[in-house]
């Protein structure tokens, strides 16, 4: 992506160089003119750098989806990362109708500015988070889960994990539209073109963090790490 960005601003910087010698040859603009031509060219090269958000950086095919060895049904599910943990996890149980595994994948919810940038770090320790919360709830309840963190394209996630998933159905997994994520337009119509599996939507509550589970994760790891501190002054 920030090789994309330098090329398109490597390419406009090097056509308004040109533009601009042939100006001060040719033309020979007042100082005015100069501080005009100066004030465009950061317009353009702005507007060059948030070219790239004008398009989704999805893969035009999507991968080979993985090969069915049996007939017993699998579930595919991509969820957003503000989606409600023990909401979801109620979704999928609903949703199960005799499959026997469910990988559940969590895309990286990224912000404009951070998808321009390719600064996504923050956004998938979110996504691992809810991920890993969501595969140990069903896991309680004795659904065998797998999981995994996608890409920052929600469509991309879902074809990468076809490809060595063999899912039976695939569920799509976002909170309420006010809430969604800038790349989940249309997300339903998108995921049904890029595949012959079933596809379905369902919309969940984003409230993860004021969830018992969430809170309670969140209590456990304080309390390991207010444990580890305090097991040497004890030895001593």
């Amino acid at each position: 992506m920030k090789r994309k960005v330098a090329v398109i601003l490597s390419t406009i910087g090097a056509g308004l160089g040109v533009y601009a010698l042939i100006v001060a040859f040719v033309v020979h603009p007042p100082l005015l003119g100069w501080v005009g031509f100066a004030i465009a060219s950061m317009i353009v090269l702005g507007l060059g750098a948030l070219a790239p958000l004008a398009f989704e950086r999805t893969r035009v095919s999507p991968q080979r989806p993985a090969a069915i060895g049996d007939a017993r049904k699998r579930l595919l599910v991509i969820a957003d990362s503000h989606c409600s943990e023990t909401a979801l996890c109620a979704e999928i149980l609903s949703r199960l109708h005799g499959n026997v595994a469910v990988h559940l994948v969590v895309p990286v919810r990224v912000s404009h500015l951070h998808y321009l940038t390719d600064d996504e770090s923050k956004e998938g320790q979110e996504a691992r988070q809810s991920m890993s919360v969501s595969v140990g709830l069903l896991q309680k309840r004795g659904v065998s889960t797998t999981g995994s963190v996608g890409s920052d394209k929600p469509i991309e996630s879902m074809t990468d994990a076809l490809g060595f998933f063999p899912a039976t159905d695939v569920l799509l997994a976002t909170p309420p539209g006010g809430e969604s994520y800038w790349l989940e337009r249309d997300l339903l119509e998108k995921a049904r073109a890029l595949t012959a599996v079933p596809v379905r939507q369902v919309v969940v509550p984003a409230n993860r963090e004021s969830h018992p589970s969430f809170q309670g994760l969140r209590a456990s790891a304080e309390r390991s790490r207010s444990g580890s501190r305090a097991r040497p002054d004890q030895g001593g």
